[in-house]
């Protein structure tokens, strides 16, 4: 399907107006964070220097402007769930940074991030199709309650998989950037290979925009953190653009280290704890300033303890063995989207 001046005007815009907010405006911000004490320990580094956070309100507030400007261009609904679900995720986040929610009440509320998309399902019966699409096997048969429950039940858990994603310089920024272009290619294919509208794939580009901007600020040696705000937003988003998408199954794929992470956390520490109350730190920083596996029975497995097995790392090594992986799940996902809606 060729794409008209309109299109090509909502891909760039949705592109460049969120980059561009968050290139300019985060320096102000990161300062009035310092100056009102709104700083974090960045305790992987010697002397666990303070780092201005959250940055998320910022991000969130890039991520609603940029979907504003795609409602302005394609007037759907869409941009319209999309900034509901990045809106309710970010106060839940938000909440969690300035007074700690429980490690039971946090999922618990991400469930009503899921509320808008099945609202708008069932008042316009044009946000999503109930049925999964399996790459050569073709779709699932279609059941709205079924596949309403699983868009809730999503919520929670890719916000909270990003979460535990974000614990280190640049991880969580370079991880939602990488897996926001697996999206982005999943959703163009179907855009291009079927009559889906480009505003589909146009309200997912401020998602890699944010993101890679914040990358700019949040790589090694991080200038600013995110928080549970902006990660909890980032994931809730990336779930709701899968579904109305209906790139589900090629979306797993991006996120499986993701998921991995989430099942080796929850599974050692047997259920939802609140990280800041863990017995003890998957990782600690040893005197030859790399980072290295705990060795204490008691401390969560993660992916990142898993790598250190191997032998210790300096954090920006780390990141990058991380972001590799990811990049390579991110290959997998486009290979399987590509099996999906060309093969």
């Amino acid at each position: 399907m060729p794409l008209s001046a309109r299109d090509l005007l909502g891909l760039s815009l949705a592109f460049a107006v969120p980059f561009i907010i968050v290139l300019t405006l985060m320096p102000r911000y990161t300062r009035f964070l310092a100056k009102r004490r709104m700083v974090v320990e960045d305790v992987h580094k010697v002397g666990a220097p303070k780092v201005p956070s959250p940055a998320g309100p910022l991000l969130i507030l890039s991520l609603v402007v940029g979907e504003v400007v795609e409602f302005v261009i394609f007037p759907t609904i869409l941009p319209l769930v999309i900034i509901a679900v990045a809106l309710i995720a970010g106060l839940v986040g938000l909440i969690d940074d300035l007074y700690v929610l429980g490690g039971k009440t946090k999922p618990l509320l991400l469930i009503f991030a899921g509320v808008p998309v099945v609202a708008a399902q069932l008042a316009t019966h044009s946000v999503y199709v109930s049925r999964l699409y399996f790459p050569l096997f073709g779709p699932t048969g279609e059941h709205f309650t079924i596949f309403s429950v699983l868009v809730l039940a999503s919520m929670p858990i890719v916000a909270n998989a990003y979460n535990m994603m974000d614990a280190f310089n640049g991880e969580i920024s370079g991880f939602t950037f990488l897996t926001s272009l697996a999206l982005i290619f999943g959703i163009g294919l179907r855009v291009f290979t079927s009559s889906f509208a480009t505003g589909r794939v146009a309200i997912a580009i401020p998602l890699a925009a944010v993101s890679l901007a914040f990358y700019i600020f949040n790589r090694y040696p991080a200038k600013v953190f995110d928080g549970d705000s902006g990660a909890l937003a980032f994931g809730a988003m990336y779930a709701a653009l899968a579904v109305t998408g209906g790139v589900e199954f090629a979306a797993i794929i991006a996120i499986v280290p993701a998921i991995l992470n989430s099942f080796y956390i929850l599974s050692s520490v047997r259920g939802f704890v609140e990280r800041r109350k863990m017995d003890a730190r998957p990782t600690y920083l040893g005197e030859d300033a790399l980072l290295h596996a705990s060795q204490e029975p008691s401390a969560p497995s993660t992916l990142v303890r898993m790598l250190l097995f191997d032998g210790p790392l300096p954090e920006k090594e780390l990141v990058r063995e991380i972001l590799l992986l990811t990049g390579f799940a991110c290959i997998l996902s486009a290979a399987t989207s590509f099996l999906t809606w060309v093969i």
